[in-house]
């Protein structure tokens, strides 16, 4: 079981979805069971290029994006926002 840490801005932005948020917070528990894509429930995938390693999970519209710490079995979410949004600062990916 991994623990699953939300970055302050990352939970605001979740509560200021409305009727989203909770499918969002569902599919952010999936991340518990297996962070890494190709393993458990969830559309994730890792970013290539970033200097740390990271990764996305598609959740409907949104894109959450998260690190993995391997030692502490910890995963932090650093950014949830909106498909469009993530295209927009990130590209296509």
């Amino acid at each position: 079981m991994w623990k699953v840490l939300v970055e302050e801005s990352a939970l605001k932005f979740i509560e200021s979805v409305g009727k989203h948020a909770e499918n969002i917070k569902e599919n952010l528990r999936f991340l518990k069971e297996s962070p890494y894509p190709g393993q458990g429930l969830g559309d994730k995938k890792e970013i290539k290029g970033a200097s740390k390693t990271a990764f996305r999970m598609r959740i409907a519209d949104y894109r959450a994006f998260y690190v993995i710490e391997d030692a502490s079995r910890t995963v932090k979410v650093t950014e949830v926002m909106t498909a469009e949004a993530a295209h927009k600062k990130y590209g296509r990916f």
